[in-house]
Parts: C-alpha cells; sequence; structure tokens
C-alpha cells in the first residue's frame, strides 16, 4: 500500500521557519503488514460509538464518529494518526507550511487535477470559502479560524496564503474535511448523501444504524484498500470467522470481554480514550461558591473506589486522574502515560470508605483523595457542622447538592457512586438526569444547579478543553462560567506559544490553576476497546476513533504464504 504522509517537526526559532508536509514519506503510525492481495473488491465492516448522523464538521450534531466519517470523505490538511498525532494526509492539499510568525503565515499547496465528486475540480477557493464559513461558526473548533486575517488564493488556484491577525500556534489542526460551497448546517442522512465529497471513499447509503462506504476509484493516494466499508453503531461480535471486521467502544465491560475471550479469531486491546469523566462545580450557587466546601466535596471523592466499582474486574481499574486538559496516554499527560493504567492504587475495603492509598499532593491537596482533609475543610474553614447526620452551615442550612447528571449509563452509574460516598458523610444530594452533557454542562454553568457528571473529548491540542474557562461561550466549549485574569493570561501565552514544550508547560500551569481553586475534580480517562479480525494487517489501537478510522485505508487481510 502508500502510505500517507508525515509533518517533520521542528522547534521553531526563527521568523521564517519551515514546517512541510510531504506526501511520499510514511507515516510512522502504521505496521508494515505481513503480506495482503488486492482489496478492492472486499468488504470489511466497522462497528463505532453511535450516534450516527450525517453532520458536517461544524455542525452543532456533530460528533467524534460523525468526524472520522467525514476524514474519509473530506480533504484534509491533516489527519490523525491511532495515537492521536497529526500526519498529512497528501492528496489534495498536498503541502502545509508555516513561513513566518511575524505574522504567522502558512502557505497551503493545492495538488492538480482532484475533482469533487459532483464533477467541480478542487482548489483554493474551496479553502477561501471554507474559512469564509468557520470563522462566522460558534464553535470551539472554528477558534482558530477566527485567528486569521486572510485567505489569499492565487490565481491559478493552486497556492493558498493564510495570514493570521494574532498567533495561533495549532494551525495545523484547521483546513480539515473541507466541504465545498454552497456550506449549509443540516445532520440529516439526505445531506450526507448529496453532499460532494473528494476522499479515499463516497457514501453509498445511510441511515441511522448504519453508514455504507463505497471506494473512490479516482483517488490514487492509496489505491490497495478495501472497496467497501460498513460502519454500525453496535458493539455485536460477527457471528461469521469469514467477516473483515473491526470496532471501537469505550463500552468496556466485563461482559464484552467474556465473550471475546470465546472468539479466538480475533484480537483485542484494552487502551485508554480521549474520554475525560469529570465533576464540574457552578461558580456562584450556595454549595459551590466557597472554595472550602469546593476542596471537600473534590477530596471527599474516592475515585479508585469508584473506578474499582467501574471497571476493576475487566483487566485492569484506570488510575484517578490527574488533568482536565489531557488524557491518559496523550503526551505530556501528567503521572504517566501509555496503553495501559498508570499510579493504579490498591484501597481499603470497599466498606470502609475512610481512606485509599491515593494522598493529596503537596500543591493544594488537587489530585490525591482525602477524606479526613474534605471534612476538616468542610468544618474547620467552611464552617459546617454534623447536626443530626447531616451537614449544616452556622445559620442551620444542610448542605444540599443538586447534580445534573449527563446522558450515559457511565455518567449515570458514576453519579449514583458519588452521591452514595457524599450521602454516607451528611451531605445531602439530589441527581437530575439529563439527555445530554452539554445541557447538564450549561444549566450548572449558569447556577441552576451545583455541580454536573459529564463526559468531554479531548483534543489533540489542550486548547479544546481549556477554552471552558476563557472566552466567549459556545455550547461545545463546555463553558464553565468561570473567567479570570491569571487564566485568560495563560491560554494567552499557550495558545501562542510555538514551542511546545514551553506551551505544554504553561498548558500544565493553565491545568493547576483551575484543579487548586476545584472548579473540576477529574475522574478518570475512560478506557477503550479495540476489536479487530486477526486477519487484518495494520489495525492497531488508537485513543481516539478518529485515529481509528484514519487508518482503515491502510489496512489489509493477511496473505499466508504456501509453504516451499
Amino acid at each position: 500500500m502508500i502510505l500517507r504522509g508525515s509533518i517533520s517537526r521542528a522547534v521553531l526559532t526563527g521568523i521564517a521557519i519551515t514546517i512541510a508536509l510531504t506526501p511520499t514519506a510514511v507515516a510512522s503510525a502504521a505496521k508494515k503488514p505481513i503480506a495482503t492481495s488486492n482489496e478492492n473488491a472486499n468488504t470489511i465492516t466497522v462497528s463505532l460509538p453511535g450516534p450516527l448522523n450525517g453532520c458536517g464538521y461544524f455542525d452543532a450534531g456533530s460528533n467524534p464518529t460523525s468526524k472520522a466519517v467525514l476524514d474519509l470523505l473530506q480533504p484534509s490538511a491533516f489527519l490523525t494518526s491511532t495515537s492521536d498525532v497529526l500526519v498529512g494526509e497528501g492528496g489534495p492539499i498536498a503541502a502545509a507550511e508555516l513561513t513566518s510568525l511575524s505574522p504567522e503565515t502558512v502557505v497551503y499547496t493545492i495538488a492538480p487535477n482532484y475533482v469533487w465528486s459532483n464533477g467541480a475540480s478542487f482548489s483554493g477557493k474551496d479553502l477561501l470559502t471554507w474559512w469564509q464559513y468557520a470563522k462566522s461558526v460558534p464553535s470551539v473548533f472554528a477558534d482558530g479560524y477566527k485567528a486569521i486575517k486572510s485567505v489569499v488564493v492565487s490565481k491559478s488556484g493552486s497556492i493558498v496564503t493564510v495570514v493570521f491577525s494574532t498567533p495561533y500556534s495549532a494551525w495545523n489542526t484547521l483546513f480539515r474535511d473541507v466541504t465545498p460551497a454552497p456550506i449549509t448546517p443540516d445532520c440529516s442522512f439526505s445531506a450526507l448523501l448529496k453532499r460532494p465529497t473528494l476522499g479515499p471513499y463516497n457514501v453509498a447509503s445511510a441511515s441511522a444504524s448504519q453508514i455504507v462506504l463505497t471506494m473512490n476509484k479516482k483517488w490514487t493516494l492509496n489505491p490497495n484498500r478495501y472497496g467497501r466499508i460498513i460502519i454500525n453503531a453496535s458493539t455485536t461480535i460477527p457471528t461469521s470467522n469469514n467477516v473483515n471486521f473491526a470496532s471501537y467502544t469505550t463500552r468496556v465491560s466485563k461482559s464484552l470481554s467474556m465473550t471475546l475471550s470465546a472468539h479466538p479469531e480475533f484480537v483485542s486491546h484494552i487502551g485508554t480514550s480521549v474520554q475525560l469523566l469529570e465533576l464540574t462545580f457552578a461558580p456562584r450557587t450556595f454549595v459551590t461558591s466557597d472554595i472550602n466546601v469546593r476542596e471537600a466535596l473534590s477530596l471527599s471523592i474516592q475515585r479508585q473506589l469508584i473506578l474499582n466499582a467501574l471497571w476493576g474486574a475487566v483487566t485492569f481499574s484506570p488510575a484517578p486522574a490527574t488533568s482536565i486538559l489531557l488524557t491518559q496516554g496523550q503526551s505530556g499527560y501528567p503521572g504517566g502515560s501509555g496503553p495501559g493504567p498508570t499510579q493504579s492504587s490498591t484501597t481499603t475495603s470497599v466498606a470502609s470508605s475512610e481512606t485509599t492509598s491515593t494522598t493529596p499532593t503537596s500543591t493544594g491537596n488537587t489530585v490525591g483523595d482525602c477524606l479526613s482533609c474534605a471534612i476538616s475543610s468542610l468544618t474547620k474553614d467552611a464552617g459546617f457542622k454534623l447536626v443530626g447526620g447531616i451537614y449544616r452551615n452556622a445559620a442551620n442550612r444542610a448542605l444540599v447538592v443538586h447534580m445534573a447528571v449527563g446522558p450515559s449509563n457511565l455518567e449515570k452509574t458514576t453519579a449514583n457512586l458519588i452521591a452514595a460516598q457524599w450521602r454516607k458523610i451528611g451531605i445531602v444530594v439530589y441527581e437530575y438526569f439529563f439527555t445530554d452533557s452539554v445541557s447538564a454542562q450549561n444549566a450548572v454553568a449558569t447556577n441552576r444547579y451545583d455541580v454536573a457528571m459529564i463526559t468531554r473529548t479531548a483534543s489533540t491540542t489542550p486548547s479544546v478543553l481549556a477554552r471552558s474557562f476563557y472566552g466567549t461561550s459556545y455550547s461545545d466549549s463546555y463553558t464553565s462560567g468561570v473567567r479570570t485574569t491569571l487564566l485568560n493570561k495563560q491560554y494567552n501565552a499557550a495558545i501562542s506559544n510555538f514551542n511546545p514544550v514551553t506551551a505544554l508547560a504553561t498548558w500544565k500551569s493553565f491545568d493547576q490553576t483551575v484543579l487548586s481553586n476545584f472548579w473540576v475534580r477529574p475522574i478518570a480517562t475512560l478506557p477503550t476497546m479495540t476489536i479487530w479480525s486477526n486477519s487484518l494487517s495494520n489495525a492497531i489501537g488508537s485513543l481516539s476513533v478518529q485515529g481509528f478510522v484514519d487508518e482503515i485505508p491502510l489496512w489489509g487481510r493477511v496473505v499466508t504464504t504456501p509453504a516451499n
């Protein structure tokens, strides 16, 4: 197979530095196949987290799976590898070069002879149209486009010069899944079928239960690929041994592990994801306006006991989270990373909830769990007393927590476990269930509820999750309702820093500022289970569903070589 290109990375030390995208380079994320036959006549069935929909990249109803599908259909300057690292796609956008830092300037080179499925030629005008649309979209993913001052297309349409008004170091996340004009927000399956495509695949059919993609025969970058992809929103394991199958799910459970143990024809891997399970606090309710109460509520949650209850019977139990911006497995995650759990700790018996082996850190107790510390914050610092088994303040007002809970079973189960721990020590808790995490978080950010139990998706840049505490509030930025001068300063310093090492240090300072003020209590990085037929070559695990799907054009079948 012809593999996608990779980004050559370097620390920017001058004003005019070039980072080139070379379509002929070998993508580091791919394994060399043992042997493959031509796959054009073959079909692969892929199970992905639902729901399936027909959303465009910036549509309000888009989700990680819909974005992953778009990566196979639309031109992209960059894609994610299975490790969630940006690698070049090549194809219609042949190169992307950062040529200047003052002002920040990126030059895109458009490859010749690429044509949309409606017959129109792809050119730099498509990037201009995409920018004009994206900069007006109220989405956290459009931040970089809003930082662009001008987009100039050459007369030939083959060169696009992008100049930024303010530095935006995550420029390499832009111009993904470009859609041609006219761009109309629409998540219907009919819209997906009508939308012109220009990628390795076209849409043959689409419904809530299944999307079928067929090979774009005019795509010459990697011609030896599966001719048909059937995408299902299901974790059902095929009964036939002859099915080419792969699955990516965050619904890791003992039952799924046991089912797989009876199917030696599949390879499975439990790893980490870019999904973060967390508890967030309202800025100005009776309960959460006092930092001492937020600290008490945070430190009293014995997270390892909760994680053991959620996943302890499935190969491993993840460790309590140590960041609100990064998930375990992402580069720079504090406290270790990788495909397995780190910092996992044993606990005392479930019946005794007084202590766990995790201990508070010396930097504001921002990471470790400590019930005695929590009670001290509640009684000595916040002035609550235990009266009749319930904590009350000096005015005899009970400590009552109203919790908004996201829609998934995982969020509901976690909320129940946390509520049980709080009730046991004398805190009254009421739970309210929402149909989506965005609504739950918005209810907390506007002080209608005290805390929210939600999941959020990390990106290749920490700025996506950091936007909860910075700038204009958009629905997909999961606004916290908290804005401070220090957080603004740290965000601006990090997003404008092109040195990834020093930028990460600033993001970690931002992280600690939020954690030390107990605006968020991160619970855990969600585990993932990746499953694939043992006859597949090149299939490997991934932090994200997008990284997993982006590798599908590289997959093939292992061909057994007859013995001499």
